[in-house]
């Protein structure tokens, strides 16, 4: 279904960041946390913030990034992941990504290989005389085709936006040919390299990163900026150790003195909604490093513990989210908020820095399963409600304390979902709230910098935003 339904205000999200909120409730929470409304049947339609919500007239009132103001009914907002719902259409979740990652590579390669320093407007023809610089996983005429209006119109070009801050900043630091790739056989060879890196580091007696340490925490490049011929494997021989691979991603990006060439960049793209901004990491030398600290937790967004399934950890910069995305597997956190710097951290990753910081695990040798599996014995009720005891009190707002038997009342009337999710997310405030101040910072400060690929493993990039 890709809009909401009047029906749908009374019943629960099943997923998504407000999982087991009324949608009635999440319009309202929506509008608390300022986060976007989409009006219209697919996820490409138009971009509103919620002002207030009108439950019995089943409207919402909104205003959007020029000022201007409007209602909404019900049935004319997209179900997006926030509702539970999902992507639709073809401009939908992955493939729409996917298609606005490709069209940035042509933009890109024109500015970057034709006699221009500024484009504002770029015809389909202009596009494609530049195809020969760009390596995609999608053709340049099925993006053109498919790509959302809302990226690419008569009054704002997003692509161009993006493509002229990218250039301003490092036009001037290449030279010659300036290829773009997206999902091309010579990114697979750049993250082949860190997989080889990985294998030696896990092979060490000092393992540094975590075993799931993905590809986009070592660097989230959605495109790459390239000199080298296409068919070229610059870190083959960059293999042995994160220092040496990310050295030598530095150094062909030419990160390390503003005269330098700039041979081989990995740039990660978000959506722009106003001026484009460009931030380094990983830069070498900076002493800009963000240090992050614990302000306090809470049972969910609002702090009751049977209304939502997760739990969040306030933070100097935004809030981590922690939670199961299904029933049995895939716990794990998200960094929720404004900043550009989201992004998410794995379940064992978390358990990792856990153990590297605080020499303590949460989860079990053999997995969340184990965890999960736990919620199936008899005295697990009690065993959830002794922690629900013991950490209440130590929530950023207090909530009074519920007894066992009101506990139980609304226990039975959660699900296997809920009930998976609060075990982990119990063990592991758990482990957690036992450490100090210091060392609790220190772990959300890995956490932090781990859900936003800038690791002490992580390499060198870009993002515009």
């Amino acid at each position: 279904m890709a809009s909401l339904d009047n029906k749908d205000l009374d019943k629960t999200a099943k997923t998504g960041p407000y999982a087991d909120m009324s949608r009635a409730d999440i319009f309202r929470q929506k509008i608390k946390d300022k986060s976007e409304f989409i009006i219209g049947s697919t996820i490409a339609g138009k971009k509103v913030k919620g002002v207030s919500f009108d439950e019995n007239a089943k409207v919402l009132y909104w205003t959007n990034s020029q000022k201007k103001t409007g209602v909404a009914k019900v049935s004319t907002i997209f179900k997006d992941s926030d509702f539970g719902g999902g992507s639709a259409g073809s401009g939908g979740g992955a493939k729409l990504t996917e298609i606005v990652e490709c069209l940035q590579c042509y933009y890109c390669a024109y500015i970057f290989n034709m006699p221009t320093s500024k484009i504002k407007t770029i015809s389909d023809a202009q596009l494609k005389s530049v195809s020969q610089f760009c390596d995609t996983s999608k053709t340049l005429e099925f993006c053109l085709k498919e790509c959302p209006q809302d990226w690419r119109n008569d009054k704002v070009d997003i692509f161009a936006k993006i493509a002229n801050k990218l250039y301003a900043d490092f036009g001037s630091k290449t030279q010659g040919k300036v290829y773009f790739h997206r999902g091309s056989k010579f990114m697979n060879k750049i993250y082949a390299a860190k997989k080889a890196c990985h294998d030696n580091d896990k092979k060490s007696f000092d393992t540094q990163a975590p075993g799931s340490f993905s590809n986009d925490k070592w660097n989230p490049g959605d495109i790459w900026m390239s000199t080298f011929p296409i068919t070229d494997n610059p870190l083959k021989d960059s293999t042995s150790t994160w220092g040496e691979l990310n050295t030598k991603i530095a150094q062909l990006a030419g990160a390390y003195a503003p005269s330098d060439r700039t041979k081989l960049l990995g740039i990660s793209l978000k959506k722009l909604t106003g001026n484009a901004v460009l931030r380094e990491y990983k830069k070498p030398g900076r002493n800009d490093v963000d240090e992050y600290t614990f302000k306090g937790f809470k049972f969910g967004k609002t702090g009751d513990f049977f209304r939502s399934q997760d739990i969040y950890f306030e933070t100097s910069a935004d809030e981590i989210q922690f939670r199961t995305f299904n029933e049995t597997v895939s716990w794990q956190g998200e960094i929720k908020g404004k900043s550009a710097a989201a992004g998410k951290i794995g379940g064992g990753n978390v358990d990792f820095y856990c153990n590297q910081v605080l020499g303590k695990k949460f989860l079990p040798t053999t997995g969340e399963d184990a965890l999960f599996k736990e919620t199936k014995n008899a005295d697990f009720p009690k065993v959830l409600y002794d922690l629900y005891k013991k950490h209440n009190g130590g929530q950023i707002s207090s909530s009074v304390l519920l007894s066992f038997e009101d506990f139980m009342k609304k226990y039975e009337k959660t699900t296997t979902a809920w009930r998976n999710s609060k075990i982990v997310c119990m063990k592991f405030l758990d482990v957690f709230d036992s450490a100090s101040k210091a060392k609790k910072d220190e772990l959300v400060n890995k956490l932090y910098l781990y859900g936003s690929s800038d690791t002490e493993q992580s390499s060198y990039f870009i993002k515009i935003y």
